[in-house]
């Protein structure tokens, strides 16, 4: 999916009702004084005669998350400059006629249903409160290793590609094995593809099924995660201690729970609207009757992790698809 394209669908959309706000505002006859100082105060640049107003560029500042008031400064512009070539590209498809193109009255159409969509179920979140201060206790006290015994792991990791009636073997062999240097040499002796990787995580970016097995570890002790087509043995090639004390974690869990709460609303407000919809497939569609519910629509962001250092770096992270990658959800 174009993300951008559907930034500017989005854009292009809230400048027509923005206009189209502006417009009824102007009354037959003589403007009022007052009313034509205002409407000068929102107008921020004008393309070829086309207004821009300071009211798009908070949509779009709104969207952003938190921001310093230098950063909001900064970003003010970079949003001004991007709704000004907008405007410009949208004059142009106008005058050679785009908006008649049934193809992008399609994009048009879906992207004014995904928006009103979204704006739906987040009216529906709103409504989701806090945790008690007593869940935060005790969600902390009942995950010591995301909190008082928290380490950020160097791990490496070998993905075997065997059949079930092998694991037992490899498994067998990473007991003897001091090192993963020396896994791989065996893995090798015996013919068996493997794939390697490395990096630096730190707790709440560990499956927490896969933590709980990785905390009682010491480094350069190992464990074999195994699915349906691998055996993943994870090495402790280091790790370092960095706890984090209640106080700084509470707003990370409090942000955890709105996650979790806003997925279950999303998922519950969804299963009733299908249950008083009359939703009809038809045609090569007549079997999705029985098909496996899709997520809801949308998910909450993610909460910031727990104020650790980096990790490795973006483009090593983008590069490296593995059981690791799958992180702790909601963190």
């Amino acid at each position: 999916m174009n993300i951008n394209a559907i930034s500017i669908n989005k854009t292009s959309i809230s400048t027509l009702i923005i206009l189209s706000a502006m417009l009824t505002l102007v009354a037959c006859g003589k403007k009022e004084p007052n009313a034509e100082k205002a409407n000068e105060t929102q107008v921020v640049a004008k393309v070829n005669g086309d207004e821009i107003s300071i009211h798009q560029i908070n949509f779009q500042l709104s969207r952003m998350g938190r921001l310093n008031e230098t950063q909001s400064k900064q970003a003010e512009k970079e949003i001004l400059v991007r709704l000004v070539d907008q405007q410009l590209l949208k004059q142009k498809a106008l005058e050679t006629k785009l908006d008649r193109d049934p193809n992008v009255l399609q994009a048009l159409e879906t992207s004014k249903s995904q928006i009103l969509a979204q704006a739906y179920l987040e009216q529906q979140m709103a409504k989701v409160t806090k945790p008690s201060a007593t869940e935060v206790t005790e969600f902390y006290s009942t995950h010591p290793e995301l909190f008082e015994n928290r380490r950020i792991f160097k791990l490496q990791e070998l993905a075997v590609e065997v059949s079930k009636d092998k694991y037992m073997e490899v498994e067998e062999a990473v007991k003897s094995k001091k090192t993963i240097a020396e896994m791989a040499v065996w893995l090798k002796s015996k013919d068996y593809k493997f794939a390697a990787n490395s990096n630096v995580r730190n707790a709440e970016q560990i499956p927490l099924e896969l933590l709980k097995k990785l905390q009682p570890l010491k480094d350069g002790d190992a464990v074999a995660i195994t699915n349906e087509k691998s055996i993943n043995l994870v090495y402790i090639a280091a790790s370092q201690s960095q706890p984090i004390a209640k106080d700084k974690a509470r707003p990370v869990i409090e942000q955890y729970f709105l996650n979790q709460n806003k997925n279950a609303l999303a998922k519950k407000e969804m299963d009733a609207l299908k249950k008083d919809a009359k939703v009809e497939y038809v045609g090569a569609f007549a079997d999705m009757k029985d098909a496996v519910p899709a997520s809801p629509l949308t998910s909450p962001q993610a909460a910031a992790t727990l104020g650790s250092p980096k990790a490795t770096d973006a483009k090593a992270e983008e590069k490296t698809q593995s059981h690791l990658d799958k992180g702790f959800a909601g963190f």
